[in-house]
């Protein structure tokens, strides 16, 4: 008597597909394989302990012996089977050294397997659905009825169960797909403000898996003008940042957004990612002049300006509709101060540097022949160039400089040690900075010479400051120092990327890309470090006025543009395309 059973098509196609799906998760949990004393090495035992498992209750108990009492844990075991691995995948590289790109390479392929096939064999194996399956099982599942206390269990499980399903299933959409980004800072104004939430398209944009060069290819094609969301170049992006983030991801969707662990040694969240719009090409050098950008390229040597770069770039917050200035938190200038800042500007273009030669000459003349020497009071040295310490200390500085020895030769030599460079060839930004070094040096001087005036007449220190004539000297110099320490970063930008040392014109590389913020005034971008550092206003000076600067301008490769912001989704009067 034959006592074979025959079961339906459907069943052994079925197990063949998951006897397939399971062929692949050995050879990923084979290359999970660590011999390294670290975190890698849970990699290997968690997911050989969970495919164990898994193989017991599916692969043993449905398969072979059709016993269809544990059904439904086998399902959800084989459901969450593509997850844990995915979790296991990270644990083994973020050990310190990682994997090969080779190893990579199968174990993306392995697990892209288990997961289209863990899906939807699952899927067919759920009871009553497909009954034809289930044909002279040895134990044929039966659908379960809960009541009470049970049914109250089995529905917290449920619960459970489905929280976790969309917590796994919206971290791979994510970061293959498409992501729900907040804006965190005004940096965008008015293209997007803070607590905007926008969907980022990621699936064109080369997505990978963590921790690996492994993914999708790069389909899009970024133009001057797209805004995108890109990596902080600002923070050291390397293989222990990589982990950091990765493992803060995780943490931050599996406590509803609740626990950030992605933070400086400050404690601070840190920026990153950040969304800016593209300004400069590959192919392109770029320097910025009192707000407009100007690029040139390898076919011309003329800078030219970025007509485009204009439609976006917003400086005056003010001029911005009513709609959506009640919106915004931080005016970095008022109208009034915008105004004076075009003044000003004006003021430094039409600046004429054979004019302040003359004056620079005069007043080393009439200083000296004010200046009255006091043995007592020591020899003049300048501790610090750097104007800020000019301006707050001119008073003290009138006082050496008219009695120490050396303060008249000191004098006399700072007024006029720019001169020689003043018909020197340079581009629109040192140019421009230039003029500001001299602009500085002839109101110090011209406060200095005022102060020794009051000195030869012995007039009370405290009185220095009331006269008309010095009130709109200390404006003016005000404004200078103002512009110098807070804005020229924030308005202007050397020529980027800069020439090499025979005065070659460089430019930015194939698959590189330049960004900055649209509300100019208010975005550390591309343009900028994190950290001052001091710097001359004029090189070619050797006595040049110097200010705390954060310009250290730098371009992006493609690898790091995480996505391309699409769709605003909240507040709902913004609702719309980007």
């Amino acid at each position: 008597m034959n006592n074979k059973k025959e079961f339906s098509k459907e069943f052994i196609k079925l197990r063949a597909f998951t006897l397939f799906e399971f062929g692949a998760a050995i050879i990923f949990t084979i290359l999970e394989l660590s011999f390294h004393a670290d975190i890698s090495l849970l990699a290997f035992p968690l997911a050989a302990a969970y495919l164990a498992l898994t193989f017991w209750f599916l692969i043993k108990k449905i398969f072979f012996e059709t016993d269809g009492k544990r059904l439904l844990l086998a399902i959800k075991l084989n459901e969450y089977l593509p997850y844990f691995l995915f979790i296991t995948f990270i644990l083994r590289r973020a050990g310190n050294d990682g994997t090969s790109f080779v190893v990579d390479v199968f174990a993306v392929i392995s697990w892209f397997i288990i997961f289209v096939f863990a899906y939807l064999n699952s899927r067919k194996l759920y009871f009553p659905k497909n009954k034809v399956l289930f044909k002279n099982w040895s134990v044929v599942p039966v659908e379960k009825v809960y009541k009470g206390n049970t049914k109250i269990f089995a529905e917290i499980v449920e619960w459970v169960d489905a929280f976790f399903w969309s917590i796994f299933t919206a971290l791979i959409f994510q970061i293959f797909v498409i992501q729900l980004y907040g804006i965190p800072s005004e940096s965008m104004v008015p293209t997007f403000l803070v607590k905007d939430k926008v969907f980022v398209s990621k699936i064109d944009c080369g997505p990978k898996f963590p921790l690996t060069d492994v993914g999708l290819p790069d389909f899009r094609h970024y133009k001057r003008g797209d805004t995108i969301v890109l990596r902080n170049p600002h923070y050291t992006i390397d293989r222990k940042s990589e982990v950091k983030t990765v493992v803060s991801n995780l943490v931050y969707m599996f406590s509803l957004t609740t626990v950030q662990l992605n933070k400086d040694a400050d404690g601070k969240q840190i920026s990153d990612p950040l969304v800016k719009r593209i300004a400069g090409l590959p192919g392109e050098q770029l320097v910025m002049q009192d707000g407009t950008l100007y690029r040139r390229t390898i076919n011309s040597d003329v800078f030219e300006p970025v007509e485009l770069d204009s439609k976006y770039a917003t400086w005056n917050l003010n001029a911005l509709s009513k709609k959506i200035k009640p919106y915004i938190q931080e005016f970095p200038l008022s109208a009034s101060g915008y105004q004076v800042l075009l003044d000003f500007e004006e003021q430094r273009r039409n600046f004429d540097l054979a004019i302040a030669e003359y004056q620079a000459y005069e007043m080393a003349r009439e200083f000296s022949r004010l200046a009255v020497l006091n043995k007592d009071a020591g020899t003049f040295s300048c501790p610090y160039y750097d104007e800020g310490f000019f301006y707050g200390n001119r008073k003290q500085l009138a006082k050496d400089l008219y009695m120490k020895e050396g303060g008249t030769e000191w004098f006399v030599k700072f007024m006029t040690s720019w001169i020689p460079s003043k018909n020197d060839v340079r581009d629109i930004y040192s140019e421009a900075n230039f003029k500001l070094n001299v602009m500085a040096k002839i109101y110090f001087g011209k406060t200095v010479l005022e102060y020794a005036k009051l000195l030869k007449q012995n007039v009370p220190e405290n009185k220095w400051d009331e006269g008309e004539e010095i009130k709109a000297l200390l404006n003016d110099f005000m404004i200078h120092y103002y512009y110098v320490q807070e804005l020229l970063d924030l308005r202007n930008m050397p020529v980027f990327p800069s020439d090499d040392k025979e005065g070659n014109p460089q430019y930015i590389p194939q698959d590189c890309y330049f960004m900055m913020g649209d509300n100019r005034f208010n975005s550390l971008d591309l343009r900028h470090s994190y950290e001052r550092t001091e710097k001359s206003l004029a090189s070619s000076d050797p006595l040049s006025l110097t200010y705390q600067s954060l310009m250290a301008p730098q371009y992006i490769h493609k690898k790091y543009v995480i996505g391309k912001p699409l769709f605003r989704i909240l507040p709902l009067r913004r609702f719309g395309k980007v």
